[in-house]
């Protein structure tokens, strides 16, 4: 079987924020971070590492905005092993902000993801 490219992978972590499930947020994860992950965005407290630390700020982020969903906007762009992809979040069916997330994956896993956002 061919390896995820880093877009890919990527957009295979995004869907993520919108699985309700705790443990299929686990399995996505398990599918895409390398063992050795770091994820930062602007309301991280600070960069979270590992699964562990992505599987929690998702289900704080999902507490707190149940009603939000993440759109990915277009196709990612793959330099190397670079991924970025626009993204927008709705809430109740109306955009709520848009997102830019960069992530550098190593072996078909992504080692470091950053979120940019800006308030829509």
């Amino acid at each position: 079987m061919a390896e995820a490219t880093p877009g890919e992978t990527l957009l295979k972590l995004l869907s993520a924020w919108n699985e309700a499930d705790a443990g299929s947020r686990e399995t996505i994860l398990d599918e895409a971070l390398a063992a050795s992950f770091t994820y930062e965005d602007p309301n991280a407290p600070a960069p979270l590492d590992g699964r562990d630390g992505m599987a929690e700020y998702l289900t704080t982020f999902l507490k707190a905005l149940p009603d939000v969903v993440l759109l990915p906007q277009g196709a990612p762009q793959v330099t190397h092993g670079t991924a970025m992809v626009h993204a927008r979040l709705d809430r109740d069916g109306a955009p709520f902000a848009r997102l830019i997330f960069v992530g550098h994956a190593e072996d078909g896993r992504l080692t470091r993801v950053t979120g940019f956002v800006e308030s829509e």
